[in-house]
């Protein structure tokens, strides 16, 4: 079994991993568009953001393993923080996410996206940076305890021991063409 301490170190560390993935993403992302790959710089974008998401609620406990883990996550940011446009800024990038599917936005909207995404990532990133607002229980609406009812389910991905390099999930460049030969 594992001590408060290891699993706070844990936690801390996994928050950093979500960290360097979202910067990578990000960058990604706009060196895509700089090709001409409005679906991969789309879906990169949408990626870095819920990266960044996802760093914040491992740091706080919450199950975040699931796209609606992360939209409640930023929900609940939202309100911790008294700051809607964290979740006004989502939908933006969800636009990109569905983008990589259905081939709709141009690449001016990208850029849009990408520059809103990256405002985001920062807001994301002080928060992650800061002590948390909780909550005080008895102020909880119906759908905030619904919410955290929801981020407090225990995940089986927390018991997993090593963690593949980032290094190795997330090739840099290109791969080379001929590798897969």
């Amino acid at each position: 079994m594992t001590t408060p301490e290891a699993s706070t170190e844990r936690r801390a560390y996994k928050s950093n991993r979500y960290v360097e993935m979202s910067r990578r993403k990000i960058a990604q992302a706009q060196e895509e568009l700089d090709k001409g790959d409005t679906i991969q710089a789309s879906e990169k974008t949408y990626g870095a953001v819920t990266a960044a998401v996802k760093a914040c609620a491992e740091l706080r406990g919450w199950n975040h393993y699931s796209h609606i883990r992360v939209e409640r996550s930023l929900e609940q940011l939202r309100d911790e923080w008294d700051n809607p446009s964290l979740t006004q800024d989502f939908r933006a990038v969800k636009a990109l996410h569905i983008n990589f599917f259905e081939y709709e936005l141009g690449f001016t909207a990208v850029q849009d996206g990408i520059n809103t995404s990256k405002t985001l990532i920062e807001r994301l990133e002080a928060i992650r940076n800061s002590e948390p607002k909780p909550l005080a229980s008895a102020s909880l609406t119906r759908e905030q305890r619904t919410r955290l009812s929801l981020l407090m389910q225990p995940s089986d991905r927390e018991e997993i021991d090593e963690l593949p390099s980032l290094d190795d999930l997330l090739p840099v460049g290109r791969p080379d063409p001929g590798a897969f030969s």
